[in-house]
């Protein structure tokens, strides 16, 4: 049977990751990190002396043959000697966060905020099937929910990793708003989409990239929100939007202090109040998650 998939794994690709599937050239890309991180030079590079005498292998001809299969992808040969790849340091970074193993415990822990289906503000955040998740527990909505790596947890108490997927998203935020995908860095597509939950639709910006495939899903108030203007506004009547975590910024939506009115479905466009102590700032939202304030005397 052929499967027709989008992304064709090609040869190279097997062989590139077939190469790491051995302790001592893992090793290898340790031992390289570590060098780096103990002179305090990004991409220090080794003499191949060095390196053969850090590395735990019987002869010099074996680690030759293991060092030969990481250069290129992961390894780069250099008049100084060898140093990591962006890839290499991927993978380095990847076992000491025990990228490889899922988060095992995590208290589920009530959160303020609302949920925007509902309006309660009955919310827990929880760990579920490896994913970090904030839900009602009045509907049993999803609000939130995002990769919980095994590292995020460690030495956190379950408040602070509650806290720390707080600043995370925002940082997916800003990365979008560049067009940038948050895990590899490739061209982030942005479009407008209107999902229906029972009898109510909640406009969305689903961000998609080109490279590696990675789709996330904002409320367009979330996009608005972080156009400076508003970020400004914010913080002038004593919010400081980038220490709000997301399913608190819901609270504003359900008290009516963030109003959305989407102006056309096709091509999409919205308008997006935001009001505090009589004082109001609008924002058009469109399509692409582009945003402009209104000029209030136009």
């Amino acid at each position: 049977m052929t499967r027709d998939h989008e992304t064709r794994i090609e040869d190279d690709v097997v062989d590139a990751i077939a190469s790491l599937g051995n302790r001592q050239r893992l090793e290898i890309l340790v031992v390289l990190a570590d060098r780096a991180r103990e002179v305090g030079v990004d991409g220090h590079p080794m003499t191949f002396t060095d390196l053969y005498d850090a590395v735990d292998v019987d002869s010099t001809s074996q680690f030759s043959y293991h060092l030969d299969r990481l250069v290129g992808e992961f390894v780069a040969e250099t008049s100084e000697g060898y140093r990591l790849t962006y890839g290499g340091d991927k993978i380095v970074r990847a076992i000491r966060s025990d990228l490889y193993a899922s988060a095992t415990a995590f208290e589920d822990r009530a959160v303020d905020g609302a949920c925007v289906l509902c309006e309660g503000d009955e919310l827990a955040a929880s760990l579920v099937d490896g994913r970090f998740v904030v839900r009602c527990r009045a509907c049993d909505a999803t609000l939130v929910t995002d990769y919980f790596p095994r590292s995020q947890a460690r030495h956190r108490t379950p408040a602070e990793i509650v806290d720390s997927f707080g600043y995370r998203i925002w940082s997916t935020v800003i990365l979008i708003q560049g067009d940038v995908c948050p895990e590899c860095y490739g061209i982030v597509d942005t479009r407008a989409n209107e999902p229906v939950d029972g009898d109510r639709s909640f406009p969305v910006h689903v961000s998609t990239c080109r490279e590696c495939g990675l789709v996330i899903t904002l409320p367009i108030e979330v996009t608005a929100a972080f156009h400076p203007a508003v970020v400004g506004y914010f913080w002038s009547h004593g919010v400081s939007l980038f220490s709000l975590p997301l399913w608190e910024f819901f609270e504003h939506v359900t008290s009516g202090a963030v109003r959305t009115d989407v102006v056309s479905e096709d091509p999409f466009a919205a308008t997006i109040e935001f009001a505090f102590d009589d004082e109001t700032l609008a924002i058009d939202v469109d399509e692409h998650g582009v945003v402009d304030p209104i000029d209030p005397g136009s």
